[in-house]
Order: structure tokens, then sequence, then C-alpha cells
């Protein structure tokens, strides 16, 4: 039997869950939530996004603050470029001039809030970065490889397969979700 801190550990969102939530945000906490799901990052390594850091030409975003590595001998952060749908591109290029991505202990009571609302069991398991847990979920789940995915996550294969893959729990319904807010992402890996 798994105890609490394993069994939340795992937590993500369902799609259905996931677009119950949303609907209980606001539009900077909605905005916030789709720069989650669409990119997997950590909420810190979102903040400082700008404009700048948007490529045309290859439909991504430059992360410039991602987490330093330690045990694999970084001492600073390594830049990550993040491959966005063509949909979820034009999004944030929309928004992001307009709109704020909120500090993670802001986000994380948000998150909660929204998900008592929308009476999603267990509310206080979910923060800001069962956003990322929840992307590796699915992108598996849809097929991409998941050894580009460790990479696109800053994590090793085995790191991957042991938090976030799970087995194929969804249904035909749950991936159709997935696939109308991620769009075209996973066939950018």
């Amino acid at each position: 039997m798994a105890n609490k801190f394993q069994e939340n550990k795992k937590r993500f969102f369902y799609p259905d869950e996931f677009e119950l939530m949303c609907s209980k945000l606001n539009k900077n906490q909605l905005f916030t939530a789709m720069v989650l799901i669409n990119t997997g990052a950590r909420i810190s390594e979102t903040a400082g996004i700008e404009m700048k850091h948007l490529s045309n030409e290859r439909k991504s975003v430059i992360l410039e603050h991602t987490k330093v590595r330690a045990k694999r001998g970084e001492r600073v952060s390594e830049p990550r470029i993040i491959a966005l749908s063509d949909s979820f591109f034009r999004y944030l290029k929309d928004n992001l001039p307009k709109r704020r991505i909120l500090s993670t202990n802001a986000y994380n009571v948000a998150i909660k809030g929204a998900c008592a609302e929308a009476k999603i069991d267990k509310p206080h398991q979910f923060s800001a970065h069962k956003f990322r847990k929840t992307f590796g979920t699915w992108m598996l789940a849809l097929g991409v490889d998941g050894y580009k995915l460790a990479q696109h996550l800053g994590h090793t294969p085995n790191e991957l397969s042991r938090d976030y893959a799970t087995n194929d729990i969804f249904s035909i319904k749950d991936k159709q979700i997935m696939r109308s807010i991620l769009k075209n992402l996973p066939n950018r890996f």
C-alpha cells in the first residue's frame, strides 16, 4: 500500500478534471495553466518568458532560467528550447503582452481552490507542479517517445519512467480531450 506522499507524487490531472479546473480560473490563472500544460516546464522556468524568447521560425520558446542539476555536475542553469504546437504558439504570442504567469505560491492557492470548486477529488494534492506531471503523463499516453520526452523535461529516461510514466489508463475520449488541448504538440517530438 502506497503512503500518502507516494500516492500524491504520481497524481496528475485526468483530461476531464483539467477542463473542469480550467473553467474555474480567472484569465491570468488560465493563461498560467495553458503555459504549463503546453510546455511541461516548471512554473519558475516560465516566469521570465518574454516576447524575445519566442521563435517564429521554430515555433518554440527558450526557457533561460531552468533548474540547476547539481547531481549531474551543473553549476549554472542550462537554457532549454521548448517546441510548441502551432496554435499554442499563436496563443502565447497574442497573450504574453497582456497576461502574466503567476508566482508558484499564488498559483498553488488558486489551483487548490479551483479544484475544490470543481469538486475534483483530493484538491489538496494539486499544485503547479502537477501540470508538469500531467504533461509528461499525457504525452506518453499520446505516444511520444520516452527518451525525447525525458530530454524535453530535463530528466533522464529512468527519472521519467519512475516519476511520470503510468499504465495506459486513458480512454479514447480522454485522448481526444488531450489532443484538443495539446493540438499538434505530440507530433513536434
